[in-house]
Order: structure tokens, then sequence, then C-alpha cells
């Protein structure tokens, strides 16, 4: 027989049977979407992630101390002075809240000068930069100037009610910074920007909770690593933007497989589908197999129409669950950020410019979903394979009847 007869012969054995057709194909979708659906998501984290990352650059380290301690002006100059060190950014981060703004944000002491550095390049949606003095002077994130609507929640000039700890203070917007829309070590959309002398002199502390140190050159930084360790000690945690970028990418390819292992157990219940469908198909089709035996078609054409029957399942499946994995990839943050109690937009407690446990600030800017094309194949494949796994004994089955044990089956 040839193969389009055989094709066209098998499709028309599955149309006889749509609903059961149609059943076993969206059991074998069920899994292609789950594994698409979800590892975009912790793929779109992992891009938001290493593409703030970047900004901050290879030559990049962030060192923090234990809850409770503060860096001195002293530790700042000590490593300003370490070999291969090209400069020091200091701050002071807290967690505040905001009048208006339901969830906590991030209270940041830095020069208007280090911003500038640490945030790659500064857009602005309204008004300017602060200046360096010791001044109640604010520059606001995007999550917190602007509304859901997308209008302006505070303009430039006009005061915001800030709440730290029993005090309420009114500071001046000078500026609402514009989306930066990416996952980082301080929370640009929702952080409060402020100068840092201010911010010390407004907590009554004479130090800092975070330094941003850059190296001369990248090359050197595990080395730079390695003196600030030795410098502090047991004191400090110091973590470069190359560690970072590489534990991001370590946790998340662990979380997708695990989130594989997960969706895998649906192809499980596809496969046993698949298997009942075409054991009752062979089942069903014991005289017809017969006649064709009779009429001179060969075991291996029997053989091949029953896989290729299971191949199309496959197949439907797959396309079935890729369109189906897009859709739902890109609607579940959409439902996440709606909130419906699920907890989603809790900022994760990186230790690196973070308040203290406890004071951890609530919003996170969106990520944007990404389907893997690894990812992707791996689905289709495993959906193409278990198919044809489950088809194998039933194809095996019917291509062993004997056309005089078929034709006197009732």
């Amino acid at each position: 027989m040839r193969p389009s007869d055989t094709l066209s012969l098998s499709m028309r054995q599955l149309k006889e049977r749509k609903l059961r057709s149609v059943l076993t194909v969206l059991a074998i979708a069920v899994g292609v979407t789950s594994i698409i659906a979800l590892s975009a998501q912790v793929e779109g984290v992992k891009e938001g992630i290493t593409r703030s990352l970047e900004v901050l650059g290879p030559d990049t380290i962030m060192v923090t101390l234990q809850s409770g301690m503060i860096f001195t002006d002293a530790d700042v100059a000590r490593v300003r002075g370490l070999e291969g060190v090209s400069s020091v950014t200091p701050m002071m981060a807290i967690s505040v809240k905001v009048s208006g703004i339901e969830d906590r944000v991030s209270l940041i002491g830095i020069s208007s000068y280090d911003l500038a550095g640490y945030l790659g390049e500064i857009r602005l949606f309204d008004g300017t930069i602060y200046y360096d003095v010791p001044a109640p002077q604010a520059v606001i994130g995007y999550n917190i100037g602007i509304d859901e609507a997308g209008d302006l929640r505070y303009k430039a000039g006009q005061p915001i009610l800030i709440t730290i700890g029993k005090r309420t203070l009114s500071m001046t917007v000078v500026g609402v910074l514009d989306e930066y829309g990416t996952l980082s070590a301080i929370q640009p959309d929702n952080s409060v920007f402020m100068p840092v002398d201010y911010v010390k002199a407004l907590l009554r502390r004479g130090g800092y909770t975070l330094m941003m140190v850059k190296a001369e050159n990248s090359e050197d930084v595990e080395q730079i690593v390695d003196l600030i360790e030795q410098v502090f000690g047991g004191r400090a945690r110091v973590m470069s933007v190359k560690q970072l970028t590489s534990t991001v990418i370590s946790i998340t390819s662990q979380l997708n497989l695990l989130l594989l292992g997960i969706a895998g157990t649906s192809f499980i219940a596809a496969g046993l589908g698949t298997f009942n469908i075409m054991m009752i198909s062979v089942l069903e089709r014991v005289r017809e197999i017969g006649i064709l035996k009779a009429v001179g078609m060969k075991d291996k054409g029997i053989l091949f129409l029953y896989i290729t029957q299971g191949l199309l399942l496959g197949l439907f499946g797959s396309i079935v669950g890729l369109i189906l994995g897009s859709i739902t990839a890109y609607t579940i943050p959409i439902i996440l950020e709606g909130g419906f109690g699920l907890g989603f937009g809790r900022t994760p407690r990186t230790g690196l410019g973070q308040p203290q446990a406890g004071q951890t600030p609530g919003m996170i800017p969106s990520y944007t979903p990404v389907i893997s094309l690894t990812y992707l194949s791996i689905a289709i494949a495993v959906s193409i394979v278990v198919t044809l796994v489950s088809t194998a004994y039933p194809a095996w089955k019917a291509s062993n009847l004997s056309p005089v044990e078929a034709l006197r089956h009732e």
C-alpha cells in the first residue's frame, strides 16, 4: 500500500470515532501546553533578571552586611583603596509606606551622580533629578508616580507623604522615573530615591546598608571579591554580577527541570489514553484487518497503518498544545498581575540593597514570558514519542492477526 493510501486510511479510521480521537488529542495537548506555558514564565523571569543585571555591568560587585549592621565611611574608604577598585557607591535602603500605595516600597539614599551609574541611564517621565544636598527632595519610581490609568499620581513639585516607622514625613517630588520594567537588586519602579546625606540624617545613622563596587577591569572582579571578603570577614555578603547571573541561570534551569517533570506526568495519562484508543480500534476492526490481509496487505503494512494513526494523534496533540500553550503563557502574567489573592508581586529577598527581613516591599514589575525553542522542541518530541510508544503494542497486535482468525472474529 502506498504511503498516501495508508495516511488516508488512518485519517478515515480516526474520523470514524471523532469524539474519542479528539479527547485523546486533548490529553496529549495538556502535557505540551503545561511545558510551554510554565517554562515560558521561568524563562521570562530569567531574561528579565539577567537583562537588569547586565545594566550594572560585569565589573559590578554588590556588598551588603548582616541584618542590623551598617557600613561606615571608614569601611567605604577601605574598599575604595583596594587594588583594582574603580569606584564605590554607598547607599542606604529601608522599607517605607507611601501615601496612596498599598504595598511597601524601598527608600533609597544615593547621590544623583551614582544613581545615573546604577540605572545605566536616567529616563524621566516627569520633572528632573534631585541635587546632592541634604534636602527632602525625591525622585519616585514609575509604579509610585503613575496610577493604573497611566496618569500622574504625583507630579513634579507636589508633596508626597512617606511613613518611616511611626513617623510620617512630607517630601517634595522633583521627578518621576520612566518605567524600567525589569527585575533588579533594587526595583527602580517601586523605589523612592533621595540624596544619601539627607537619608542618613533622617534616620540618624552614620552609615550605609549597601555598597556597589566597580572594578577597573572585569577580569579582576573575582580577585576584588576575595579582597573584600578578607576585609569584612563573615560580616559582609559579597556577590558579583557574574555570580548573580550564573546563580539565576542555575536556579531557573533547575526550576525548569522540576516543571518539566511535573508537566511530564500528564503524558502518562496521554499515553494510557492513546494505548486505550488504539487497542479498542484494533479490536473493533479485527474483521477489517482480516480483509486487508486477505487481499494482500502485508503484516508490515498493517503495522505501519496503526503506527501512522499514533503519529497523527501525536502531531495533532502537539499542534493543539502549541497553540494553547502560547495563549496560556501570555495569559498567566495577566491573571497573576490581576491579583486573585495569589500573592504575586512580592519582591524576592535578594539581600542586595533590599530592606532587612520583614521589610520587603510588595510590588515587582511585570515580566514578559519567553517561549524557548528548546522546551518547545522537548514538548513536541515527548508527545510524539509517547504516542508512538503507546501505539507500538496495539500495532504489533494488529499486524500479528492471521487472516483466518480475523475473518472468523465476531
